[in-house]
C-alpha cells in the first residue's frame, strides 16, 4: 500500500473504513483483474471522513467515482458520482433494484456490501456502453462487435466496450491455455497474479494498431510477440483466433522445450549415475576424475532451450582463485559430440589449472 493510500484511508472514519480496506485489498475489476485505487476527492483531505475517489480498471481507461457517506446517518448506503455523467442518469428505481441488488439491499454490518455494490455498478456500466454502440448500428465497431460474438471463442464476458466521441474500444479476453505453465515457472506466481490473462486491446477507427497486453506472469514466460498486422479491410472475427492462436502456439512450444530439456537432464542422471552430486528440473551437477584430475560439471539449462544451448560449466576440485574453486564455463557445443567435447575441454582446464598452480609454488618459493 502507498504511503498516499495509508494516510488516505487512516483519515477515513471507522465507522466506514472496512468497507475501503476490503476494496483496497480484495477487489480486482475488470478483464485485467488490476487492483482498485483510492484518491482524495479534490486532492483534499476535507470530508476525507466520509468521501474518497475510487480508480476502477475498465478497457485501457481509469473510470474515477465518487464514494460519499453520510456522517450522520452512517448505515445509510453511499451516493455516486460518476466521471461519466451519461451513466444511470435517468434511472429509475426498477432498474437500479435489477440492476444493483447489493444498493437495493445494503447491508452496513457487511464489509464487502460497497465492494458488490462497485462491482454490479461496472457491470451496469458496461452494459451502459454496448447499449451507446449500439445506437450506431451502421458503424464498423458496431458490426465488428456483433460479428465477434458470433464467433464461439468469445463471450459478451471476454468483452470490454468504451464508447467516446470519437474513438471505440474493445478490450477483449484470448483464451490461452495456461494450464500447465505454472510446472515451468513457478517461482513468483503469487506475486503475478492471472496468470492466465491474455488481452487485446483494438480501438476504431483505426483497428490496425492492436496492442497485445499480458499479465506479469505470461510477459516473463513469453517475452515479446509480435503481433501480425490487422488490415483496415480484415475482421476482428478473424484476427482475435489467429492471435490466440500464435499465443497458444508459442506456449506449446515451451511445453514441448521444457520436455526436452527434462529428456536430455534424464539421459544424463541416467548415463552418469554413480557420478552425480545433485539436480533439479533446470540443472545437475556432477563429480568425474580424469587422469587423476576431479572436476565438477554442472549443467544448467535455460527456459530458452534448445534454442539456446546449456550452460556448461567446470569446476576444479583442488584449485582455487581469488579463495573460491576454479572454474570456467565453456562454449556452447552440440549433443552428438558432447562427451568428445567435454574430454577436450576438461584436458585444457587441467592444463591451466596446473600451470596457474605452477607459477603460484615458483612465486611462493621466491
Amino acid at each position: 500500500m502507498s504511503t498516499e493510500n495509508h494516510s488516505l484511508i487512516n483519515d477515513i472514519s471507522p465507522v466506514f473504513r472496512p468497507y475501503v480496506h476490503n476494496i483496497y485489498q480484495d477487489l480486482q475489476l475488470g478483464l485485467c483483474k488490476t487492483k482498485v485505487d483510492l484518491e482524495r476527492i479534490g486532492g483534499s483531505a476535507n470530508n476525507a471522513e466520509s468521501q474518497f475517489r475510487l480508480v476502477l480498471p475498465y478497457c485501457s481507461k481509469k473510470l474515477k467515482w465518487d464514494i460519499i457517506f453520510d456522517a450522520s446517518t452512517p448505515w445509510f448506503a453511499p451516493d455516486f458520482r460518476f466521471d461519466d455523467e451519461s451513466f444511470l442518469s435517468n434511472a429509475d428505481e426498477e432498474i437500479l433494484v435489477n440492476g444493483v441488488p447489493s444498493l437495493a439491499k445494503w447491508n452496513s454490518s457487511n464489509p464487502k456490501s460497497l465492494g458488490e455494490v462497485i462491482s454490479e455498478l461496472v457491470a451496469m456500466y458496461k452494459i451502459h456502453q454496448v447499449k451507446k454502440l449500439n445506437e450506431d448500428e451502421s458503424s464498423r465497431a458496431s458490426f465488428e462487435y456483433s460479428a465477434l460474438l458470433g464467433n464461439a471463442l468469445i463471450t459478451e464476458q471476454d468483452v470490454e466496450v468504451w464508447v467516446g466521441p470519437h474513438i471505440v474500444e474493445f478490450l477483449i479476453k484470448l483464451k490461452v491455455d495456461t494450464s500447465r505453465l505454472p510446472e515451468l515457472y513457478n517461482e513468483g506466481t503469487d506475486q503475478n497474479p492471472g496468470i492466465d490473462t491474455a488481452l487485446l486491446l483494438i480501438k476504431y477507427p483505426n483497428p490496425t494498431n492492436a496492442e497485445l497486453i499480458l499479465s506479469p506472469f505470461l510477459t516473463k514466460v513469453l517475452g515479446n510477440i509480435s503481433l501480425p498486422m490487422m488490415h483496415q479491410t480484415g475482421v476482428l472475427m478473424d484476427y482475435v483466433p489467429t492471435v490466440t492462436e500464435i499465443l497458444n502456439n508459442k506456449i506449446q512450444d515451451l511445453l514441448n522445450n521444457d520436455r526436452l530439456k527434462r529428456e536430455l537432464l534424464a539421459q544424463l542422471i541416467v548415463k552418469y549415475e554413480g557420478a552425480i552430486l545433485e539436480h533439479d528440473a533446470n540443472s545437475a551437477a556432477f563429480l568425474f576424475e580424469m587422469n587423476d584430475f576431479h572436476w565438477i560439471l554442472q549443467i544448467d539449462i535455460a527456459i530458452q532451450f534448445p534454442e539456446k544451448p546449456p550452460v556448461l560449466t567446470l569446476r576444479s576440485v583442488y584449485h582455487c582463485s581469488k579463495g573460491k574453486p576454479k572454474f570456467k564455463v565453456l562454449p556452447g557445443c552440440s549433443y552428438s559430440n558432447f562427451e568428445l567435447y567435454i574430454e577436450q575441454q576438461v584436458e585444457i582446464f587441467k592444463n591451466d589449472c596446473t600451470e596457474s598452480q605452477s607459477i603460484f609454488d615458483v612465486d611462493h618459493v621466491e
